[in-house]
């Protein structure tokens, strides 16, 4: 019986250390933030994510301007919060420091920067799987929250999205105060077959404005979805993507909403199905790209690098994990 438990653990530690703690969905493939793998958050027991981030431009020096971003999440692997910093003023000054120099030493003006920083943050909410709330503040006085609903197939059925105020000093504390709704979608359903689905937008009028049809592959994965509006037929947008085994290898959008535009990433992973590297293209011309490191001791991702190749920079970013504790009891182990 003890040799069964090993073996079981073993698998099951092997099983959760080859998972990729990001996970590339089709819903969150042009979000700015990053997709976290919940379950993979949940089993290793991770409470706070950090990004350490530094900038670089092309023939100068790192700079460390002390850019943080943060995830948190509950008990369930759910992110909760995601916050970073954001410089909204450079104050440039300069001091005297001296120089050593071959007969004695000479003093010499340095300058340098300092920043004054707003802290943006979205905070999420959720009813068992599902988002309800999802409130984005800028850090200063805006407040800007999304809340939704469900059907009982977990469908997307409405979303709210208010401005609101924040009746607490304290910008840690949130007390509502007074809403603003600025608008209101409802969506409905037509299912045609396993294959296909059609969804329609409604505004707060209830009157229809856009259409969805998605398409899925056998293995129920989103595979295009294809969308056109009431009031401007001749606006067409189309998203696709593609798959290789249990990995999405290509996200893409056409659209003609303002000038025709093509976006597409595309994602290579290595022998081990982790995430090794994501380009960014713009009309077929390559914008970005983003390197992962995992740590080959604990198999999460150790480190990002993102080249973007119109600013000619790069930002290498260093990942911190904060771990709930853990204590024995006389039930085993269990996480406080």
């Amino acid at each position: 019986m003890k040799r069964a438990l090993i073996i079981f653990f073993s698998f099951f530690l092997t099983f959760i250390s080859g998972a990729q703690i990001l996970q590339c969905t089709p819903e969150t493939a042009f979000e700015v933030q990053h997709n976290f793998n919940s379950n993979l958050i949940k089993q290793k027991n991770i409470k706070k994510i950090t990004f350490d981030i530094i900038d670089k431009k092309d023939f100068e020096v790192p700079v460390d301007k002390n850019l943080v971003e943060t995830y948190e999440f509950n008990d369930f692997g759910k992110l909760t919060r995601f916050y970073y910093t954001n410089i909204v003023k450079t104050i440039e000054k300069q001091t005297v420091v001296n120089v050593k120099r071959r007969r004695g030493y000479a003093q010499q003006v340095q300058t340098y920067n300092e920043y004054i920083y707003d802290t943006v943050s979205t905070s999420f909410f959720y009813n068992k799987e599902n988002l309800i709330l999802k409130r984005y503040h800028d850090g200063a006085l805006f407040y800007e929250s999304r809340y939704y609903r469900y059907d009982s197939l977990n469908n997307l059925t409405k979303e709210l999205r208010f401005r609101e105020t924040n009746n607490s000093k304290d910008k840690s504390v949130f007390i509502l105060g007074g809403q603003l709704l600025l608008s209101e979608d409802s969506f409905q359903y037509q299912k045609y077959s396993t294959g296909q689905l059609k969804c329609i937008l409604l505004n707060n009028e209830h009157r229809p404005y856009k259409e969805q049809s998605i398409n899925f592959d056998s293995l129920g994965r989103k595979k295009s979805v294809y969308e056109h509006y009431t009031a401007a037929a001749w606006i067409m947008q189309e998203m696709k993507y593609e798959y290789s085994k249990d990995r999405m290898t290509m996200a893409q959008f056409k659209g003609n909403a303002n000038n025709e535009i093509l976006l597409k990433i595309t994602y290579e992973y290595d022998e081990n199905n982790e995430l090794l590297t994501e380009k960014h293209y713009k009309n077929d011309v390559l914008m970005k790209e983003l390197s992962y490191i995992t740590d080959p001791v604990n198999k999460l991702l150790k480190s990002l690098v993102i080249r973007d190749h119109i600013k000619k920079t790069i930002r290498i970013i260093k990942l911190r994990y904060d771990f709930a504790s853990v204590s024995k009891t006389s039930n085993g182990l269990s996480g406080k």
